[in-house]
């Protein structure tokens, strides 16, 4: 049997992005629905690669891709609440 996932530490992120919860992020249930943890991912991973210059939507000729993505979901946060989006390699 495997062992209920830990948070990370935050010293573990290299980068942070406060990310608005909106209205329609929340579920039936009153709390983010869990798909929309993956917009936060895609939203944090490419405001770090524009802000350090790897990706250029307009001039540049990369396409990001992200290959690998895990979420384990430790407590519920609803709308008004922020996201402190932080990403790790």
């Amino acid at each position: 049997m495997s062992e209920k996932p830990q948070p990370r530490a935050r010293d573990a992120y290299l980068h942070f992005l406060k990310i608005p919860t909106r209205w329609m992020d929340n579920d039936v249930y009153g709390h983010v629905n869990n798909v929309v943890y993956y917009s936060y991912f895609d939203t944090v991973v490419n405001e770090y690669l524009v802000g350090a210059g790897v990706l250029d939507f307009e001039r540049g000729r990369t396409i990001g891709l992200v290959v690998e993505t895990k979420c384990n979901y430790f407590s519920p946060i609803a709308f008004p609440q922020r996201v402190d989006a932080g990403l790790r390699v």
